[in-house]
Order: C-alpha cells, then sequence, then structure tokens
C-alpha cells in the first residue's frame, strides 16, 4: 500500500479535538466556576494553579520525549487525552454536589489540556520534518471555525443552575481527540547519531543555549497575559459593557471566526516573510486588542473589536509554532514547541492569578489598564528577541 504523503485531513481531527477542549474549560471558566460560588480571586486561583501543574509537566514530558529510547509523541497524547476524557466524565457525575472537587478537577482538566497542545504540535512537525505534507494553518483553522460553532453554542444551554454542558462538550472534544490521534499515520524519526552524541554531551540549559529565544519567550508570556486576560475575564468584561453570557459566547464566536483566514492563509503568508516577521505581526495585534478592549463602551463596539484576532493572537499562535521549529535544533524541537506553549501556559496563570484579585480590587477597567501595560512590554520584548537566523539540523 503506497504510504500518505498529505497528512493535512488526519490531522484536522486532531486539531479540532484539540482546540474544541478550549470552549469549555478556557471559554467557560468564569462562567463555570462563579457559579460553584468561588470568588473572582479563587477563579483565578483555580485556573492559574492548573495552569503552574501543567508548564511543570510540559517540562519534564518534553524533556522526556526528545530522547531518543521515549515513547512517541503520538502514544503519550494518546495516554494523555486518555485519562482527559475521564476526568471529564467525573466532573459530569459530581454535578452540582461537592463543589469545592469540581474546583480542583476543573483546575486539573485546564492543566492537562494545556499539557496536550505541545504535543499535537509537535505531531504535525515531526512529521513535516520528516517531509509529510500538513498544511497546520489550515488544520489550526477548521479547528477554529468549530470552536466558535461549540462556544456560542453552549451559550444557550448555560444555566444558573445546570452547567452540565460545560463537562458534556469537554468529554466530546476529548474523545474526538483521542479518536484523531489513534488513526493519525505517524511514525517516531530516529535523531541523527551525531545529534544524538551531541545531546549525550550537552550540558546547557535549553534557555542557556538559546538566550535570545529566552528573551523572547518572556515577551510572548506577556502578550498571552494579555490575551488570557481578556478570555479568562470576558464574562466580567461583558457585564461591564452591559452585556451578559450570550454576548460573552457571540464575542468568543467572532473572534474565533476572525482568527480563520490567516490561519487557513499562513502557509502562505510564510512564504512571504518567515515566522520571525508574523511573531512580531501578532504581538502588535494582540496588544490593540486589549487596548481597545478597554477604551469601547459597549457591547457593540466590543462586537467589533474582535477582528483584532485576524491579525493578534491567530497570527502569533501559528507563527510561534514555526517559530519553534525554526529557532532550535533538531534535537531540541519538541522541547521547543513545549517552551512556546508554556508561554502560553503562563501567560493563563498570570492572567488569572493577576486578573481576578485585579478585578476584586480596582474593578475590570483596573485590570485592563494593568493588562494593557504588560502587553506593550511583551510587543517590544518580541521585537527585540526574534531572530531570521535558522538553527539548522545537526
Amino acid at each position: 500500500m503506497k504510504e500518505k504523503k498529505n497528512l493535512t485531513l488526519n490531522y484536522i481531527f486532531v486539531q479540532i479535538g484539540m482546540w474544541a477542549m478550549y470552549a469549555p474549560l478556557m471559554g467557560y471558566t468564569s462562567v463555570f466556576l462563579l457559579a460553584k460560588k468561588f470568588t473572582n480571586t479563587e477563579v483565578g486561583i483555580i485556573s492559574g494553579l492548573g495552569c503552574v501543574i501543567s508548564a511543570v509537566l510540559q517540562a519534564l514530558i518534553s524533556a522526556y520525549a526528545d530522547k531518543e529510547n521515549a515513547k512517541s509523541v503520538k502514544t503519550l497524547l494518546t495516554m494523555i487525552a486518555s485519562f482527559q476524557l475521564v476526568l471529564a466524565g467525573v466532573l459530569l457525575a459530581l454535578g452540582n454536589h461537592l463543589f469545592l472537587v469540581a474546583g480542583i478537577v476543573f483546575g486539573a482538566l485546564i492543566a492537562i489540556m494545556q499539557l496536550m497542545v505541545p504535543l499535537t504540535n509537535s505531531l504535525a512537525m515531526e512529521m513535516m520534518n520528516q517531509g509529510k505534507e500538513i498544511n497546520y494553518g489550515v488544520a489550526r483553522g477548521t479547528a477554529s471555525l468549530l470552536y466558535a460553532v461549540l462556544v456560542n453554542s453552549m451559550g444557550a444551554f448555560v444555566k444558573d443552575d445546570d452547567l452540565s454542558i460545560v463537562p458534556i462538550a469537554t468529554m466530546i472534544s476529548a474523545s474526538i481527540l483521542l479518536a484523531g490521534t489513534v488513526f493519525f499515520p505517524f511514525k517516531k524519526a530516529k535523531r541523527h547519531r551525531e545529534a544524538v552524541e551531541e545531546r549525550t554531551y550537552e550540558t546547557k540549559p535549553f534557555l542557556v543555549k538559546y538566550p535570545k529565544l529566552a528573551i523572547f519567550l518572556v515577551g510572548a508570556v506577556c502578550a498571552y497575559v494579555g490575551h488570557n486576560l481578556i478570555n479568562t475575564f470576558l464574562y466580567q468584561i461583558v457585564m461591564l459593557k452591559g452585556g451578559t453570557h450570550t454576548n460573552m459566547g457571540v464575542c468568543l464566536a467572532l473572534a474565533a471566526v476572525f482568527e480563520i483566514p490567516v490561519m487557513f492563509g499562513f502557509a502562505f503568508l510564510v512564504t512571504k516573510r518567515d515566522s520571525s516577521t508574523w511573531v512580531r505581526v501578532g504581538s502588535v495585534g494582540i496588544m490593540f486588542k486589549i487596548i481597545l478592549t478597554l477604551i469601547v463602551p459597549n457591547v457593540m463596539s466590543l462586537y467589533f473589536v474582535q477582528v483584532c484576532q485576524l491579525f493578534g493572537f491567530a497570527t502569533f499562535v501559528v507563527a510561534t509554532v514555526y517559530y519553534a521549529n525554526h529557532a532550535v535544533e533538531e534535537c531540541d524541537r519538541v522541547k521547543g514547541q513545549a517552551y512556546m506553549t508554556m508561554s502560553n501556559t503562563l501567560g493563563i496563570v498570570f492572567a488569572s492569578l493577576l486578573g481576578g484579585a485585579l478585578i476584586d480590587i480596582l474593578g475590570t477597567n483596573g485590570m485592563l489598564v494593568v493588562g494593557s501595560i504588560i502587553s506593550v512590554v511583551g510587543c517590544v520584548l518580541v521585537f527585540i528577541s526574534t531572530t531570521k537566523e535558522k538553527k539548522e539540523a545537526i
């Protein structure tokens, strides 16, 4: 049987499952946890702790996955997605009982979801490095389209006394991710002997080995803080502008829809300018989005702000996947993807912990002011740290 060359369709199902999971677990974090009688600060702590745990696990798993004798990325992702499905079932079974336990399980679901992102990215990049065709942007854009449908439709099912749609949607998403991974035709790459030998004698920590990338990651964390302050606390922002959870669902859906064109076209964009250019563009878009979110007076104008997603988060998140492959050597590529995801994870951590506390102390506007300042800092760091020089395979 002839070996399949183009794996984009197969990979689309992996991405759909991965990013559909963001609808219930990130899009409805505040709605779900506030309904469980947690405060804004506690919502931030639960989300933040989940992401701290995830960041630690990402470092450990990526260090393991880059080893020659490690289990494949596909096997790791299959195991972790299976556990996610079980945890979502536990959250559904808890219903309106044991709210504290439900909060802990919800935090664990966020942690595991973040852990799977670098593995799904590495799944594609490793096959692309082997010469297989995968249009990452098309797969990620299709996932955003399904996310938009899910996050908007969930609003119709959310009720004050019944939030079972959150674990149900998580279970459906985890099932799609699991099935997509199991049927993805993945083959673990054999490292070049020279690369393995160099890794054996390599003593430098990852961020010391790539100092400019370390600065870039700090900038990326700041950018993601700005993005995630809006995402995590969008319910409070919409309420401030005079809207409801239904308007929140529309904002999330619009943002996802605006992501699609640039994601579908990113393979073309990266032929015109390399990924270092597009991460810069993305950081500017993220900065403008949070500043405009602060300034606009009502929900209708907030709808228009979502267009910033086009050359903001959408550009940044796809470009960083390519940039991780560009900025590190072959023997560090799984770790490179993990560090890129960790920057988003840490962005969620700081946004969650900082945002909840700022809302309780300074109000939602105060939170957006601080977030805007952090996003400006992130944009500057991204601009000064990106490099056009590609790290070639050893």
